[in-house]
């Protein structure tokens, strides 16, 4: 290809901690002749730690169509470009991939520069037996769509690797539970960042971890695909177990002791039984509201 149009380099950025940026994103990023970012702020505040000093403009998904446009004709004219997200590898669940998907069909050549990755990095640390996974970045916002699209996922093997911001973590938790069972999952709060967390354990173990409290950073969630973590049949006898669990929780019991209780007798996963509970309590509740 003639060298008369220039590049669109798509280079990944730290996540969080600044050291996590490639020797030769650094090159790239002083090199070119503008940096597309999908955050000025924090595109600015890594090249001011680096000493550099290339033009940055705003590519974000409210000005994607009229900056991917003038962006396509700066590369058509011979400038190098260098597309960031707002943190980690662009074209990951961010407006970058409109940007890519337009300088292919321009016929100019697009040039990835490795790095940092949310996804990548909660994966690396997940150590769960399947090793293939099912990347669906963020659900749906709205509840109704969301369990349908979980619904959709319920049956895949894979795991299941996902973003959720801090205002719906709680809500999205409920609803895997309520869908895809107690799986085992791990959830990553602020990835390499000064207040990061990560930790494993049943996807209820969770709720109750973050429910009625503020909170904070951006999360990602990996969790177990499906034969893990389903429901308790509804035939005998684990109609029966059921029905001796809601009764023990409707006498005062918590529901991860009654869980326990009637799995120990009738030889369940008190995590598949706690499961069942909370289902149907959650039915008896929107019964109740309709």
């Amino acid at each position: 290809m003639s060298r008369r149009h220039g590049f669109l380099y798509v280079v990944a950025t730290p996540i969080g901690n600044l050291s996590d940026v490639t020797h030769r994103a650094l090159e790239v990023l002083g090199s070119v002749d503008v940096i597309a970012s999908e955050n000025v702020g924090k595109t600015r505040n890594l090249l001011r730690h680096y000493g550099i000093s290339t033009r940055v403009l705003s590519y974000r998904e409210e000005n994607a169509r009229r900056m991917g446009k003038m962006i396509v004709e700066l590369l058509e004219g011979g400038k190098d470009v260098a597309l960031v997200a707002e943190a980690g590898t662009p074209g990951v669940s961010d407006p970058g991939r409109m940007l890519v998907d337009a300088a292919w069909k321009g016929g100019l050549r697009v040039v990835p520069v490795p790095g940092a990755s949310a996804a990548v990095a909660a994966m690396s640390v997940a150590g769960m037996d399947e090793a293939r996974f099912v990347f669906e970045g963020f659900l749906p916002r709205r509840r109704s769509k969301r369990r349908e699209r979980l619904a959709q996922l319920s049956t895949d093997p894979r795991l299941l690797l996902l973003f959720e911001a801090p205002h719906r973590l709680v809500e999205c938790l409920e609803d895997m539970l309520a869908v895809l069972g107690d799986r085992q999952c791990m959830v990553a709060r602020e990835l390499t960042k000064l207040h990061e967390e990560i930790g494993r354990g049943p996807l209820s173990s969770f709720i109750e971890r973050y429910n009625g409290g503020k909170v904070l950073g951006e999360f990602v969630i990996v969790c177990e695909g499906a034969a893990h973590g389903r429901p308790i049949d509804q035939s005998e006898p684990q109609a029966q177990a059921l029905e001796e669990a809601l009764a023990l929780v409707r006498q005062g019991a918590r529901k991860k002791s009654a869980a326990k209780a009637v799995a120990a007798k009738y030889g369940l996963k008190s995590s598949d039984v706690y499961t069942t509970i909370r289902l149907a309590l959650s039915e008896e509740e929107k019964g109740t509201t309709e």
